[in-house]
C-alpha cells in the first residue's frame, strides 16, 4: 500500500510540474513583444518600451531618437504611458496607437472606450472606418490606397487586422464607438470617481448590457484614507527615508519604481518559484498593503501614492463651486498640506489670463508667412485675401533710416493692386502699418528674437494693434496646414543640401544623422502627425490683483 501511495504521489508531482511548465510557456507566449512599430506600423530595427509589462516596440526615428539610441542601453518609456493632454497617469489606451487619456482628460481627448480600459482615439477610429470600407479617398479628399504596402494606410490596415483578431473586436464595436463619439457620449465613462486613499481595484468595469453609461458599480470596500506629505503619500515618503533616500526634492514615479526595484534585488525578495512575483517585506507591505504582488504592477500601484495623480471627485467639484460663489476658495483636506500655494494655483488661471495674445515667438510663428508662401497664396485670388489678412510678415527696412534691425515684423491689414502710369493694374501691394509694401520687400526667412521684441514694444506703446487670443487662434487653424506643408517642403530641401555638404566634406557621422532626419520627415505618419497638431495660442499674463486669494492669505495670518 505504501509503495502504491508513493507511486501515486510521484505521478501527481510530475503532473503538477508539467502543468507549471505549460503555464510558464503560455506566459512567455503572452509576453512576446510585437513585431511592428506602434507608430508607423512597419517592421525593421525596433526597440522595446521599458515600461514594466509593455510589449510595444518602435523605430528610434518614429519617437524622435537617433538610431544609436536603441543600442545605448538607456531606459526609455513610450508616450502611451502618459496622458496625451496633461502627461498624467493614463487610464484609457487606444488599441492602435500610443494615444492615451487620464480620467480628467477623456472628455477633451476625443477618445471612445470600447472594452475595459481600451478603446479608439478619433484619428484611429476614422482610419479604421475608411479601411473597412476600402475607401479610395480620405476625409479631406486626398487619395489613399489600402493595397499599396508603401503607404501608411496599408500598413495601418494590416496592423488593425492583427489587433482585431487578437482582441476579438468586430465591426459592431467600431460602429458603436463611432456613434458614441458623434453623440458626445464618450465623455461619460463607465468608471466611478476615485478618491484619495481608495483603491482603483475597488471599481469594476461594467459592460453596456449591464448598465447605462452613467452608472457604475459601488466600491466593494475602502482603505483607510491616504495621507500625503508634499509630493507623495506619507507611507511612500517614510519608506524612502528608511532606506536612506533624500525626499526633499520631488522624485518621478519612474524614479521611485527604479528605487523599489533595486531594493527588491538587494534583499532578494523575488518569489523562488514564480520569479515574476515579489514577496513584500514589512517595509513594502506598508506601501502596497499586499503580502505579494507582480513585479510589473509596482509602477501602476505607485500612481495612488503620487500627489500629482490625485483625482478630485464630483462632490469636491460642487463644493469648490459653492465656495467660489462666496469668494472663498477652499481645497480638500488632502491638498491643505500643500498650504496656500495650492489655493493660489486654483485661482490664478481666471485672474491672470488676458483675452489678448502674448507677443512671443511661439505665437507669432503660428501666423507668420514667408515671402514664398505669400506668393503661393496670391496664385489663388479667391482665397488669398482671407488667408493673408491678420498674418505677420517680415518687411525689409529702408537702409537710409539706419534702424537697429534690418527687418521689421508687421501685421497685414489689407491687399491692393498698384497702378501703372497708363492706368493698368500693376503689382500687388500689402497694406501694413499704413504703408503699401511690394511683395519683393518681404523676407523669405525666419524672424529673429530681436524683431519679435521690437514688435512687442510697438504693441505695448500703442503703435500697433494688440491681437486677441481668439482671432490669432482662428487664423492659426486656418493657416496650419499651409504653413506646415510649406515648412516640410523647405525642410526636406534644407536637409538634402546639408547631406550633400556633409558628403562632400566626408563628415560621415553628421551625414547619417541628417539622412535619418530626412527619412523620418518623409514618412507619411510623421507628416500626418504634424498636420493634425492643433495650434495653441498663449494668452498674455497680467499682474494678479488683490482678490479671494489675498483674503485667504489674510485669514491664514
Amino acid at each position: 500500500m505504501k509503495r502504491q501511495k508513493s507511486k501515486e504521489e510521484e505521478e501527481e508531482k510530475i503532473t503538477n510540474k508539467e502543468e507549471e511548465e505549460e503555464e510558464e510557456e503560455e506566459e512567455e507566449e503572452e509576453d512576446a513583444e510585437e513585431d511592428w512599430c506602434f507608430v508607423c506600423k512597419d517592421g525593421g530595427d525596433l526597440m522595446l518600451c521599458d515600461y514594466p509589462g509593455c510589449l510595444k516596440v518602435y523605430h528610434a526615428r518614429c519617437v524622435g531618437k537617433k538610431k544609436s539610441f536603441a543600442g545605448a542601453g538607456k531606459r526609455w518609456i513610450c508616450r502611451m504611458h502618459s496622458c496625451a493632454l496633461c502627461l498624467g497617469t493614463p487610464k484609457f489606451y487606444c488599441f492602435c496607437c500610443p494615444n492615451s487619456a487620464c480620467r480628467h482628460c477623456i472628455s477633451g481627448s476625443k477618445f471612445t472606450q470600447v472594452r475595459g480600459k481600451k478603446g479608439f482615439c478619433k484619428e484611429c477610429l476614422e482610419l479604421i472606418l475608411l479601411a473597412e470600407q476600402n475607401s479610395e479617398y480620405g476625409l479631406n479628399g486626398e487619395k489613399i490606397d489600402f493595397k499599396d504596402r508603401d503607404t501608411f494606410e496599408c500598413l495601418f490596415k494590416e496592423y488593425w487586422e492583427i489587433i482585431k483578431e487578437n482582441e476579438g473586436l468586430t465591426l459592431d464595436d467600431v460602429y458603436s464607438a463611432d456613434l458614441l463619439l458623434k453623440r458626445g457620449e464618450n465623455k461619460t465613462c463607465r468608471f466611478g470617481s476615485v478618491k484619495a486613499g481608495e483603491t482603483e481595484e475597488a471599481f469594476d468595469l461594467i459592460s453596456d448590457s449591464d448598465t447605462s453609461d452613467t452608472e457604475f458599480q459601488r466600491p466593494m470596500g475602502k482603505r483607510k484614507a491616504q495621507e500625503y506629505i508634499g509630493w507623495a503619500s506619507k507611507a511612500l515618503i517614510e519608506f524612502l527615508r528608511s532606506i536612506g533616500i533624500d525626499t526633499t526634492n520631488k522624485l518621478s514615479q519612474y524614479d521611485v519604481d527604479s528605487i523599489i526595484y533595486d531594493y527588491i534585488k538587494e534583499r532578494n525578495l523575488f518569489d523562488p518559484i514564480k520569479k515574476k512575483k515579489v514577496i513584500c517585506d514589512e517595509k513594502l507591505y506598508s506601501i502596497f498593503r499586499k503580502k505579494s504582488l507582480d513585479r510589473i504592477k509596482i509602477y501602476g500601484l505607485l500612481g495612488e501614492h503620487m500627489t500629482e495623480n490625485l483625482v478630485i471627485s464630483d462632490e469636491d467639484d460642487s463644493e469648490l463651486e459653492d465656495k467660489k460663489k462666496d469668494t472663498v476658495i477652499a481645497s480638500k483636506k488632502r491638498r491643505e498640506s500643500s498650504g496656500i500655494a495650492s489655493i493660489e494655483k486654483e485661482a490664478s488661471p481666471s485672474i491672470q489670463k488676458s483675452c489678448f495674445a502674448s507677443i512671443v515667438p511661439e505665437n507669432i510663428k503660428l501666423v507668420y508667412l514667408r515671402r514664398s508662401l505669400v506668393e503661393e497664396f496670391l496664385k489663388q485670388p479667391e482665397n488669398s485675401e482671407s488667408k493673408l489678412l491678420g498674418t505677420f510678415v517680415r518687411v525689409k527696412n529702408d537702409a537710409r533710416l539706419r534702424l537697429t534691425n534690418s527687418h521689421q515684423l508687421l501685421q497685414v491689414e489689407g491687399i491692393k493692386k498698384g497702378s501703372t502710369a497708363d492706368g493698368m493694374d500693376g503689382e500687388i501691394l500689402l497694406q501694413v502699418s499704413n504703408r503699401d509694401i511690394p511683395i519683393c520687400r518681404l523676407a523669405d526667412s525666419d524672424f529673429t528674437e530681436d524683431e519679435c521684441k521690437e514688435l512687442r514694444e510697438n504693441v505695448a506703446n500703442g503703435v500697433l494693434r494688440k491681437p486677441t487670443v481668439a482671432e490669432l487662434e482662428q487664423k492659426a487653424r486656418l493657416l496650419h496646414e499651409d504653413i506646415t506643408k510649406h515648412w516640410i517642403e523647405r525642410e526636406l530641401v534644407r536637409l538634402q543640401n546639408c547631406i550633400d555638404r556633409a558628403n562632400e566634406k566626408g563628415r560621415r557621422r553628421e551625414l547619417w544623422e541628417l539622412m535619418e532626419k530626412r527619412e523620418m520627415l518623409k514618412q507619411p505618419s510623421v507628416q500626418v502627425g504634424l498636420l493634425k497638431e492643433v495650434p495653441k495660442v498663449t494668452a498674455e499674463v497680467l499682474e494678479a490683483e488683490s482678490g479671494p486669494v489675498d483674503a485667504v492669505k489674510a485669514d491664514n495670518r
